[in-house]
């Protein structure tokens, strides 16, 4: 049933807008990415006697076509913010075992399909996710939440000591149409 076939309420001083379905019945998100390139596997923890297993990442998954070249934690404090950054070549692959981030995206890509486009996606141990990230797309994290988070990155290359692929844009830039603080 969309929106418009609901009955609005009667008797309401203001009935404001009816949200939108973001999920099936089984729970499946139903509005994937809207920026060209990026990908997002949700993952579903298993339950055992001892406590639950999450897979983080497979390559039958096929959420990209290249490789891990190296695999690394960060974590965030509560309430903390990182800068926007991207990656001229490198493919980020996010994911949250602890806590709760939000992880938000803009296309850069002047030659993208959803060039300007601004997507969010709230992750982490309640909702496992693993987000793909191809070059040229800015992505910044917030911790969401009382606890510290454990952000997880897949990187298809490794980090470059002597030169790194890494462009930084302040949270609060006026060159994304969206302020991560």
């Amino acid at each position: 049933m969309s929106n418009d076939d609901r009955q609005r309420p009667q008797g309401w001083m203001t009935t404001g807008t009816a949200d939108p379905a973001t999920v099936t019945p089984d729970w499946e998100m139903l509005n994937g990415p809207t920026i060209d390139g990026v990908s997002i596997k949700e993952i579903r923890p298993v339950a055992t006697s001892t406590g639950y297993l999450t897979e983080i990442f497979r390559e039958e998954w096929r959420l990209d076509e290249v490789g891990v070249g190296s695999v690394f934690q960060r974590s965030l404090y509560p309430g903390s913010i990182t800068g926007w950054h991207a990656h001229a070549t490198t493919t980020d692959r996010l994911f949250c075992s602890v806590g709760t981030i939000r992880i938000s995206l803009y296309d850069g890509r002047t030659s993208s399909p959803s060039f300007g486009t601004v997507w969010h996606k709230v992750c982490g141990a309640l909702r496992p996710a693993v987000v793909t990230i191809p070059p040229g797309i800015w992505h910044g994290v917030a911790c969401l939440g009382p606890e510290t988070a454990l952000l997880l990155n897949m990187v298809d290359k490794a980090y470059s000591y002597t030169a790194p692929d890494h462009w930084r844009l302040p949270p609060d830039t006026d060159q994304i149409p969206y302020k991560l603080v």
